[in-house]
């Protein structure tokens, strides 16, 4: 096993506890657009024009870095696509997965604790969970955007302070993004394993697994 120490298991909940789709991906950038068409005053079809040509042309900006090409300062770069990521109304291309669904009953199982820390807020992460037929059950704790924020580290430490019988190195979190669930998690010293990845990234000195199934093999 690649933690053996690990007892408290954390799960973030947008595109980890569900994979990417075209589907999702155009309702998150539709998100987008309206931010876009809202700072430069132009029209929702010009501001996904200046989203698009620099987001899918050869310059293959990331979403943050185009709308910091686009005039946007970085962090508040940074917590648009942040936004756009929790709030997108994506509800209608969530899915039900029971292999997803029997991996978090065997981990919580095996572990002390399986958690949630998701920067939606608590009426939107229950929506997501129940849509996808995960039960809150599962989970000891379900720390959202309404307890602290990941970007100040708040609902990490929010988590850490829910198990005070545990140190730092007991604690796995397992996220999608780089840089609010590995980055993150990090400063803390809380170790991380990144899901759902599309193109590894030889700085990121973390496991980085194509599907969340994957994460079997290493925690069980």
């Amino acid at each position: 096993m690649m933690f053996p120490l690990a007892k408290i298991i954390g799960f973030d909940l947008d595109q980890t506890l569900y994979p990417k789709s075209p589907q999702i991906d155009a309702a998150i950038q539709a998100y987008i657009y309206a931010k876009i068409a809202q700072r430069l005053s132009v029209p929702l079809t010009i501001a996904k024009e200046k989203f698009d040509e620099r987001y899918q042309s050869g310059k293959g900006m990331s979403g943050s870095k185009t709308l910091i090409d686009l005039g946007f300062a970085h962090d508040e770069a940074k917590d648009i696509v942040q936004e756009a990521l929790e709030n997108a109304d994506i509800a209608e291309f969530l899915t039900p997965d029971a292999e997803v669904l029997q991996l978090l009953s065997d981990l919580q199982s095996r572990y002390t604790a399986i958690d949630i820390v998701t920067g939606s807020n608590h009426r939107t992460a229950m929506a997501k969970l129940e849509k996808l037929q995960i039960p809150t059950a599962l989970f000891t704790n379900v720390i959202t955007r309404d307890d602290g924020s990941k970007s100040d580290l708040s609902s990490y430490k929010e988590w850490l302070a829910q198990h005070p019988n545990h140190s730092v190195e007991q604690f796995l979190y397992i996220g999608d993004r780089v840089s609010s669930d590995y980055e993150k998690p990090k400063e803390l010293g809380i170790a991380s394993i990144l899901v759902n990845v599309r193109e590894y990234d030889d700085a990121v000195l973390c496991p980085q697994l194509s599907s969340i199934r994957d994460l079997r093999e290493i925690l069980l």
